[in-house]
């Protein structure tokens, strides 16, 4: 390595103890034999830097001296002038000797300052060529040929410098995004057409290959500021004797998109989608039976065996700051393997090889696992039958004393979620044996409840119509959704393990067992206006849940779009059916809402006289509209009067309407 330069060190022992030491010798490669203005410039600027210095500089052109075999008293510290194939070839030529690369880019085609992070001030850039002592840096290759910042194997859209650079060289910022945006359409215009690549990737000191399908794979080096490298989130290093890499392999169209989304946003850090995964090494090898698409810094190559070496700190260079932080080789590091979403199973790769699948398919053991789950939760067993029992009871009572935490309770109790989430499975897979088993643990459950809630009913000497009781009695189109969502919230926590804890807030949310105690509850007062109402609340939450639940499933991928999409017609003919009363009654509540809005406060002049309406309570029977309300007057009113109100509130609405009205006197 070369001798730092007297200047330099006498320049070291004065005040300044921060001035950098520099070379006494340097050989300056410069590319070309002249002509290029902006080489020219640089080479001149570091002749003068080093006559300002006392540096030895001798000088060479870049083809001479590449051309032969550089000799044995050739300076140890070489300054290349040029474009980055020049700054390469000088990387090639240096590799593995013991000599320091200064690099002062110049011409059009240099991407090497950043990637190694340059000054952008000329001054400081040529101070820190002429630094000693270099560091030492990895030296990353893919075929044979150099990686200066990333190599892309596949498509891997956002990550690659292909789309960033579309989308950095848009001078306004909403130029950038809409270029995104169009970047991110042409994406998914071909998400139905992507056809994963089948290989085999040897990593480190594995000695099985594993055997995968993929779509892209971005090896990382010095290129940590691009997306790829933003969304590992984590601290990359181009002096451990590892290569970086993040695999592409999605399973399905909605994990390809939600790595899309993300990607498009430019969103870092972890967790990484599920869609890639990461893979820290000393080197692997993908092979292909066809012919891989891959490229080395944005030039394009065919193989279908790639080979990636990395020669731990066999390149000593002068770079910037960004690498003086970055970790070393560790001799006894383990390689970081984060391959829990890669597709390995030969099941899983027969199914996405062709096409990806709109939705990722469950493999046999996730059935297995499942299946046992639901068949144990819909048998009708001693504890089913207690805590039928037992939420009935407690429903019951609490409707009665109208208390919204009683009611609570009787929601965690009940059992009856399980069996009907098993319907959903049996359903969407026409499995007619869990089906029955499903159905008749729902008979028992809910014939327990309006035996049970009945008795009570006839038992209790008291028949009053609670508020928690009346709100059971006219379920809408709303009550539809909450029943869908809570489907779907009990299907994904079935169907996931570690989520299984959630399964109580579900069963709050859905209610299953208090529209059953009222329905109960309308059994012992033989009243069958509530049995009716409080009845299609119930069926409302059985469809609603059993048709989302199936829903879930498929997009779970526990059964094939095309197959289990006829087990979805029987939920929602069912749902359609359920829906033509709710959205009556939606329809009605509606009017209420406006009519009550409309009328409230309203101010009408009658004969001379002010009433005005406050406080109006609208309820509608058949055709009949009837108003409980205040009504202030501005002096005595007549019955006359009243009349006359009651048709104007008519004719605004358009329907009959009956006044309950309590006058009050308003004095000034």
């Amino acid at each position: 390595m070369a001798e730092p330069s007297e200047s330099a060190r006498g320049a070291s022992s004065t005040e300044d103890d921060d001035a950098p030491v520099l070379v006494d010798t340097a050989l300056l490669i410069i590319q070309g034999e002249g002509g290029d203005a902006a080489v020219e410039a640089e080479c001149e600027r570091a002749r003068a830097f080093a006559a300002e210095h006392g540096i030895a500089l001798h000088e060479v052109a870049a083809r001479t001296f590449f051309d032969s075999e550089p000799p044995e008293d050739a300076p140890r510290h070489w300054i290349v002038i040029g474009e980055d194939r020049v700054l390469m070839r000088a990387m090639d030529a240096a590799e593995g000797r013991e000599v320091g690369l200064g690099l002062l880019p110049a011409g059009k085609l240099t991407r090497t300052r950043g990637f190694y992070d340059l000054p952008a001030d000329g001054d400081a850039r040529l101070a820190l060529a002429f630094r000693a002592p270099e560091l030492a840096l990895d030296v990353l290759r893919c075929n044979g040929e150099l990686v200066l910042g990333q190599a892309a194997v596949g498509d891997v859209p956002f990550l690659d410098r292909r789309g960033q650079a579309l989308v950095h060289v848009q001078e306004r910022l909403w130029q950038r995004w809409a270029m995104a945006a169009s970047l991110f359409w042409t994406a998914c215009r071909r998400l139905f057409v992507i056809t994963p690549s089948v290989i085999r990737m040897h990593l480190g000191r594995e000695e099985k290959p594993r055997r995968t399908a993929i779509t892209g794979i971005v090896l990382l080096e010095n290129d940590v500021d691009s997306a790829a490298g933003r969304m590992l989130g984590e601290a990359l290093s181009a002096r451990d004797g590892r290569v970086t890499a993040l695999v592409l392999a999605p399973t399905s169209v909605v994990r390809y998109l939600g790595f899309l989304l993300r990607a498009a946003v430019g969103r870092s850090g972890p967790p990484l989608p599920r869609a890639l995964s990461y893979v820290r090494t000393e080197g692997l090898v993908i092979e292909s039976d066809v012919e891989l698409d891959y490229r080395v810094d944005g030039m394009r190559h065919r193989a279908s065996r790639i080979e990636v070496t990395v020669n731990p700190q066999a390149l000593r260079m002068n770079v910037g700051a960004r690498f003086d932080g970055m970790a070393g080789i560790d001799e006894n590091g383990k390689d970081t393997l984060k391959l829990g979403d890669l597709p390995e199973n030969e099941s899983r790769l027969a199914l996405i090889r062709k096409r990806l699948p709109l939705f990722t398919h469950a493999l046999e053991e996730d059935f297995k696992d499942l299946f046992l789950l639901l068949k144990d939760s819909a048998r009708i067993g001693p504890d089913y039958l207690t805590l039928s029992v037992l939420s009935a009871l407690i429903g019951t009572l609490g409707l009665l004393l109208d208390s919204a935490a009683v009611i609570i309770g009787a929601m965690v109790l009940a059992p009856l979620m399980a069996p009907i989430i098993c319907l959903s499975m049996a359903a969407l897979r026409r499995d007619f044996g869990l089906l029955r088993q499903s159905a008749t643990a729902i008979g028992v459950g809910v014939g327990l409840s309006l035996a049970v809630s009945a008795l009570v009913a006839l038992l209790v000497p008291m028949r009053m119509l609670t508020p928690e009781i009346a709100a059971r009695l006219a379920p809408s189109l709303i009550d539809l959704g909450v029943a869908v969502f809570s489907g779907v919230a009990g299907a994904y926590a079935y169907a996931r393990e570690s989520i299984m804890k959630s399964l109580p807030g579900v069963a709050i949310a859905v209610a299953l067992v208090p529209p059953l105690a009222v329905a109960g509850i309308g059994v012992g007062w033989w009243d069958g206006g509530i049995v009716l109402g409080a009845g299609l609340l119930f069926l409302t939450n059985l469809v609603g849940i059993a048709l989302a639940g199936a829903a879930t499933f498929m997009v779970l991928g526990y059964g094939p779009v095309k197959r289990t999409t006829h087990g979805l017609l029987y939920p929602a003919a069912a749902a359609v059916l359920v829906a033509i009363p709710l959205a009556l009654s939606y329809a009605r509540m509606h009017f209420v809402w406006q009519a009550e809005r409309q009328l409230a406060h309203s101010v009408y002049r009658i004969d001379g006289r002010t009433l005005e309406l406050a406080r109006p309570m609208v309820s509608v029977d058949g055709g009949l509209v009837r108003i409980r309300a205040d009504v202030y007057v501005d002096g005595a009113a007549t019955d006359a009067d009243f009349a006359a109100l009651r048709d104007r509130i008519a004719r605004e609405l358009d329907r009959e309407v009956e006044l309950d009205i309590t006058v009050r006197a308003r004095y000034r």
